[in-house]
């Protein structure tokens, strides 16, 4: 196996792309699977990244020295040019989304790569419950004043979201719903964006990365939007409608919206009392993008923004 190698990744190649390995024009994902007790050489590239947990837990990655715990459900990105590493320890695999710039960084040819070292440091071995960047980072409205806290590159200096306050963020923003207090995008509509703590912006510079949640047998309102998204559900199950084509969703699933197609989600009806029945959607999409270069348009239900 050649260096590298231990990285077992499937790109998700979308058929209207002419056989370019790619999920959109701009956007890159995959699914990323690292058996027990394997590890994955470090290396870094230019292109924004970031890992989104499907299943398994026990795994580290290791973002610049700082080791990051990795379970389901938690979202962890990494902005472009950082060392990063991954490592198994468990005796379960682990599966998780790899979502990247690389097509944008291909077209403009900004796209480099390095490999790093063979063998970590003693410190990197382990990793503790909390990193380096949660400790610094992780409290609501909280800053380090620090000079030497600050990242050296572009995008969120926090390394790793945290499914549990996720969870909780969306079930929060349905609870004050129903107490009459709006709070969610829509009836029944709970949506959150991950952000970088230091600018309140996007956590990368070409990626906007959200998470939806459609709670039992609600529908959102068709949108139209510039630009295009990689939609994952990561439970529930449901109809989603892109453009004139609809079709059934569940746990695992991944689809694309393209830019311009109106989208749509329902979640499925019915179930039993204790099961909540909610769709929850991943997203991520290129919209920083096209926000940048004033090219942003947004149609929901006939008005425009």
């Amino acid at each position: 196996m050649g260096r590298g190698g231990e990285r077992r990744a499937i790109a998700l190649a979308n058929p209207g792309l002419n056989g370019r390995p790619f999920a959109t024009p701009t956007l890159w994902a995959a699914i990323q699977y690292l058996m027990p007790g394997e590890n994955a050489p470090e290396h870094r590239h230019t292109q924004h990244a970031f890992r989104f947990v499907l299943e398994g837990e026990g795994v580290w990655t290791v973002v610049g020295g700082d080791p990051v715990a990795m379970r389901r459900g938690d979202f962890l990105p990494q902005a472009g040019w950082n060392w990063h590493a991954h490592h198994n320890a468990t005796r379960a695999p682990m599966a998780w989304i790899d979502g990247l710039d690389i097509p944008l960084q291909y077209i403009t040819e900004a796209q480099f790569f390095e490999f790093g070292r063979d063998e970590i440091s003693e410190a990197e071995q382990t990793t503790p419950e909390r990193s380096r960047s949660e400790r610094l980072w992780g409290h609501p409205g909280l800053a380090p004043l620090a000079a030497s806290a600050r990242p050296g590159t572009p995008g969120s200096p926090l390394l790793a979201y945290r499914w549990e306050q996720t969870d909780r963020a969306l079930a929060d923003q349905l609870a004050i719903e129903r107490e009459g207090y709006g709070g969610t995008v829509e009836p029944g509509h709970a949506a959150v964006r991950y952000t970088d703590p230091v600018t309140g912006q996007d956590v990368l510079p070409t990626i906007r990365v959200e998470f939806h949640r459609v709670v039992r047998g609600a529908e959102t309102a068709p949108v139209r939007e510039t630009g295009s998204s990689v939609y994952t559900v990561f439970d529930g199950s449901g109809t989603v409608t892109v453009g004139d084509k609809s079709w059934s969703v569940s746990r695992g699933d991944l689809f694309v919206v393209p830019s311009w197609q109106p989208f749509s989600a329902r979640s499925q009806a019915g179930g039993s009392d204790s099961d909540s029945g909610a769709l929850d959607l991943f997203r991520f999409s290129d919209s920083p993008v096209f926000e940048a270069l004033k090219l942003n348009r947004t149609l929901t239900e006939g008005n425009t923004k």
